[in-house]
């Protein structure tokens, strides 16, 4: 990114989550509420002709806007309407899951309806080169491989979707920078950082090095239960924007009825000093978010519980009881399509194809496996619980599941 007209964001300081109603994506909805977000936007009237801004949406795989998997195409238009009246050179982009070359982008941007951009005067990307980058300021991704279409833009717009996820129980705007990663890199990095917290760790250091300087979410549909990609829409009617992700994360948990203690991401933020721990620390502008709460909002998996004791054998009881709760992934038989996308996806090498009882042994391609009724089996000891089976199930066949001990002490707790 150039120094001369980069709108800098901000960091090591509270900034304001501001809430916007959007009730639908009907363009005489989506103009006033966006036009109500950028002109409190301080770096909005800092944008100048020529200002090349990225626009970083979630574009996760090839989904149509209204099963609510990706940011909708008519907000990123009228973002870009805006943009490009204010002379800015506009590119929009994502690296999905799964190949990053310009026929799969091509296919994603068409599904989606991303591919309206265009209309605006706005770009969409197709540079799908990559390069390495050292971050020494990091807690865990030191270097790390990322899109270069990001590192030439001036300015960075983070455009999220709002939706549960598997792994980390909130996608959102921290999340979302994930795709600054080259999606077949992906599955090395949840291999790199099977722990829960240091995959949090390392999505906060790619938002930490890319800085974007403005984060919007669409809360306008959200997708609540199997997400990130085979949940159910959920509508909120909300458009959010704020400079600082970790804030606007905690104020999106708090609108599909998680703590901050649910979200890996903004405990570690919050530990590493960048973001709130509580939702008294944000400040809110625009609409009161509190009034469109979703209590009932069907989370990923169910409330984490946790376990502690004092001395050694408290510890050790604790210990057992948390992995024997621990979520993991598990197919639905009935659902699956057997083709194979979560045998080739697992950074883990843990799932098979299984076959009239006997393990298939298809390639690691993209074509369907050979066998007719093939379905998944899990090898739990070598299973490193990244749900990339779960998300990348094209018909939500692959499910979070929850242990039985677990289930049983929710309903308790409830």
């Amino acid at each position: 990114m150039t120094d001369e007209t980069a709108v800098p964001a901000a960091r090591g300081r509270k900034a304001p989550v501001s809430a916007a109603v959007c009730p639908d994506y009907r363009p005489e909805t989506v103009r006033p509420a966006l036009s109500s977000l950028l002109t409190q936007w301080e770096g909005f009237s800092k944008i100048q002709p020529g200002t090349k801004v990225a626009v970083k949406v979630n574009l996760v795989s090839a989904k149509a806007p209204e099963t609510a998997a990706t940011t909708h195409p008519e907000l990123v238009c009228g973002l870009c309407r805006e943009l490009v009246k204010r002379g800015a050179l506009v590119t929009v982009g994502d690296s999905p899951g799964g190949l990053f070359t310009k026929e799969a982008l091509m296919h994603v941007y068409k599904v989606s309806g991303m591919d309206r951009v265009e209309e605006t005067g706005a770009k969409l990307n197709f540079d799908v080169s990559t390069g390495d980058v050292s971050f020494p300021q990091a807690a865990a991704a030191h270097v790390f491989t990322c899109t270069s279409w990001l590192q030439n833009a001036d300015v960075i717009i983070n455009f999220a979707k709002l939706k549960t996820h598997g792994m980390m129980r909130l996608t959102a705007s921290v999340k979302n920078m994930f795709g600054s990663v080259p999606g077949t890199t992906k599955p090395e990095y949840h291999m790199r950082f099977p722990d829960t917290d240091a995959f949090a760790d390392m999505l906060i250091d790619l938002n930490e090095y890319f800085r974007p300087s403005l984060n919007l979410v669409d809360a306008v549909s959200c997708m609540e239960g199997n997400g990130p990609t085979a949940g159910t829409p959920r509508d909120i009617g909300l458009l959010l924007a704020s400079e600082s992700p970790y804030d606007l994360d905690l104020v999106c948990a708090d609108l599909i009825g998680l703590a901050a203690s649910d979200v890996p991401t903004i405990c570690r933020a919050a530990a590493r000093g960048l973001g709130p721990a509580d939702l008294s620390e944000v400040t809110r502008t625009g609409a009161d978010t509190s009034a469109y709460r979703k209590p009932d909002f069907k989370a990923a998996a169910g409330k984490s519980v946790t376990f502690s004791g004092s001395g050694a054998l408290g510890r050790f009881t604790g210990a057992l009881l948390m992995q024997a709760m621990r979520q993991v992934p598990k197919v639905e038989p009935s659902e699956c399509i057997s083709c194979g996308k979560c045998f080739r996806v697992c950074p883990a090498h843990a799932i098979s194809m299984k076959a009239s009882g006997r393990a298939a042994k298809p390639a690691r391609t993209g074509k369907a496996v050979s066998g007719r009724g093939a379905v998944p089996h899990i090898d739990r000891s070598i299973c490193i619980r990244c749900f990339c089976c779960q998300e990348f199930c094209p018909v939500g066949a692959m499910k979070v599941h929850r242990t039985a001990i677990a289930r049983l002490l929710q309903r308790k707790e409830n």
